[in-house]
């Protein structure tokens, strides 16, 4: 039985022989054709990353980044809260942190007592902090009534507050002005 088994096992594996290209065909075939050059293909990337760097470069100059964002106010007051009708009222001596950021161009805070009587404005008062980012100041709350404050930002400059809130607030509003205003009561 094993010579028939070797038999067989020779046979197969002379299978396809005739099909096997003879040995060193792969060398007469790159001889006869030329071997080939190995090319860089280095430029294949090189001119759209130029031209994506170009595509930024005159996006980042043409279009504005996002525009200007929204005013915001914020308003932090250090010192006792109570709770008088319904409402958070503040003591006497509390100080209000006001701080503005976003807006387009220039930034003011103005702020009233009783919507009667300016009580600070920034800038204007040497307490005022600026930055490029944004406008603050801090406000003593010494007296008893609303305080009102006011965060302005208009592309155009805005009319320096005088000591009538109403005035003051209808010249603000007949520029491209946007406001944002919070009112603390003081007891």
């Amino acid at each position: 039985m094993s010579d028939s088994t070797d038999r067989i096992e020779a046979a197969l594996a002379r299978l396809g022989a005739e099909h096997q290209p003879p040995p060193g065909w792969e060398d007469r075939v790159l001889a006869a054709v030329g071997a080939p050059r190995k090319r860089s293909a280095w430029w294949w990337f090189a001119g759209p990353a130029l031209t994506l760097a170009a595509a930024a470069v005159i996006a980042i100059a043409v279009f504005p980044r996002g525009g200007p964002r929204e005013l915001a106010l914020a308003v932090d007051v250090t010192g006792e809260q109570t709770r008088g009708a319904g409402a958070i009222e503040r003591a006497i001596g509390d100080i209000a942190h006001v701080r503005v950021t976003g807006g387009a161009g220039h930034r003011a805070i103005w702020v009233y007592r009783d919507q009667r009587t300016l009580v600070t404005h920034c800038p204007g008062d040497p307490a005022c902090r600026s930055t490029r980012d944004s406008l603050g100041i801090d406000v003593a709350l010494s007296l008893v009534g609303e305080y009102t404050i006011v965060a302005l930002s208009s592309p155009q400059a805005l009319p320096a507050p005088t000591d009538d809130y109403d005035r003051d607030i209808a010249a603000a509003r007949m520029s491209d002005t946007n406001e944002k205003s919070r009112t603390l009561t003081v007891r």
